[in-house]
């Protein structure tokens, strides 16, 4: 597992703003802390307080438990990226390992504290909450208008642009989720998306390789199945 002061510093050097004060992040080291999770493992930390997680390594997914047998995956993290989890309200959430990850944690109102005299700190408390809602927005758009096809296409686009790694062939995108995770993430069953995996497959779209490795051959023909518009010369 990374050191917890390697780990704060990349999250102070890719995440924080350049001119805060040294007491003001010294703050925040003191009350973020770090987790070293295998697959599956669920953070563990206060579910009555929102939190902050900064993703160094891995992948994670949010759940929202929409009663004691139903659950949805409400969001994907990737490294470099902050999921906002939200604590109390009406329904449970969970931040789940989809494979071994590194994590570390700030509590929100850590980081709404110390944005008390820095409004650039404020900004970014703001803009990560904008983004999942953003993201929420976009996705009830998506599982109420577009198609089978459009959902996963436009799902790989996407996966593709966040969580492309360094060391993965070009074109290729490793998802570190299940089959079902991804149909659960779109409203979909298991077997609709394992359909539209073999059809794209068949019409050179993509190619796979396994559970975890997707390429993609075709960039336009994908962009036109999830429904993109094409870009005005």
């Amino acid at each position: 597992m990374t050191a917890f002061s390697e780990l704060f510093g990349e999250f102070d050097r890719r995440v924080l703003p350049n001119h805060m004060t040294d007491a003001d992040i010294l703050r925040l080291r003191h009350e973020a802390f770090a987790l070293d999770l295998g697959a599956q493992d669920h953070a563990g930390f206060d579910n009555d307080e929102d939190h902050f997680v900064y993703v160094a390594k891995g992948a994670a997914k949010l759940v929202a438990y929409l009663s004691a047998s139903r659950e949805q995956i409400v969001a994907f993290g990737f490294p470099g990226e902050i999921i906002h989890v939200p604590g109390g309200g009406q329904r449970n959430f969970s931040l789940i390992a989809l494979e071994p990850s590194e994590l570390l944690v700030i509590p929100a109102n850590s980081l709404l504290a110390a944005s008390g005299q820095d409004c650039a700190l404020l900004r970014l408390a703001i803009e990560q909450t904008m983004l999942a809602l953003g993201r929420s927005r976009k996705n009830a758009i998506m599982l109420g208008t577009r198609s089978a096809r459009e959902r996963l296409a436009g799902f790989l686009l996407d996966m593709f642009e966040r969580g492309s790694r360094p060391d993965d062939p070009p074109e290729t995108i490793h998802l570190p989720m299940s089959r079902n995770e991804i149909a659960d993430s779109l409203g979909l069953t298991i077997e609709t998306v394992s359909r539209q995996f073999s059809e794209m497959r068949n019409l050179g779209l993509i190619e796979t390789s396994g559970r975890s490795l997707v390429t993609i051959l075709d960039w336009e023909g994908l962009a036109h199945a999830a429904g993109q518009m094409p870009v005005a010369a």
